[in-house]
């Protein structure tokens, strides 16, 4: 993205948008070997948007947002916005206005209303005049490496045995996509071996009825601290 940014940049562009949407295919219908949208049995590659796109987005502006050749170029972000939080978190990462297109096909232009409402809420209650007192605030936490995370600590889930149903997806995600640390027991309720547990909470993500959740944070085994 910053090298396109930089080339538009010396073209005299005023300004960036970013990121639109994003170039894809979503399916092949498996009779007709034809991938949607069909029009008279030809299909061609389309662009993809809304709320999936997001994280993505999100990506490319505060890779616009860190890059000091475009330090003084006003950025309008893009993809994926339906709430003054997913606002925010794009001016957070260094953009200076927000765009929305698929959040209004969804919900109307009376979401506008909701976004600038939501956010002045937000400001009020932070004590802020204005969006540029936020403008880029997030950036110095977000590195392009995961070599700057800590590592000598672990946030272990914590299970609620009361509301487990016994389903068994915990342990079936640990074990195969995992680092088999849950295993159950004669009752079908999960244990956990901490020892194996890297605190990764994809039995968080699955599991059906909540009843997993964070734990304070504890000190890694040495093995682990690398």
């Amino acid at each position: 993205m910053s090298p396109a940014a930089e080339a538009a940049l010396r073209g005299g562009a005023d300004g960036i948008a970013a990121i639109n949407t994003i170039k894809s295919i979503i399916g092949v219908n498996p009779h007709t070997y034809v991938s949607a949208p069909s029009v008279h049995g030809m299909s061609a590659v389309g662009g993809y948007s809304g709320n999936a796109v997001k994280p993505i987005a999100l990506r490319f502006i505060a890779e616009m947002g860190h890059n000091p050749k475009l330090k003084d170029m006003h950025i309008s972000a893009m993809g994926g916005v339906e709430s003054w939080m997913d606002a925010l978190e794009f001016i957070m990462l260094g953009a200076g206005s927000v765009q929305v297109t698929t959040a209004v096909m969804q919900y109307g232009y009376r979401i506008i209303d909701d976004l600038k409402s939501g956010l002045n809420l937000y400001l009020a209650a932070k004590g802020l005049d204005n969006v540029e007192q936020i403008k880029g605030v997030g950036l110095d936490t977000v590195s392009d490496t995961t070599d700057v995370l800590e590592r000598d600590t672990i946030v272990y889930p914590k299970f609620n045995l009361s509301k487990c149903i016994g389903c068994g997806r915990c342990e079936i995600s640990c074990a195969d996509g995992g680092h088999q640390a849950i295993t159950l027991s004669s009752e079908r309720k999960p244990r956990m071996d901490a020892g194996k547990c890297v605190g990764c909470h994809l039995c968080v993500l699955v599991c059906p009825q909540r009843a997993i959740r964070s734990s304070g944070r504890r000190s890694a085994p040495k093995e682990r601290r690398q």
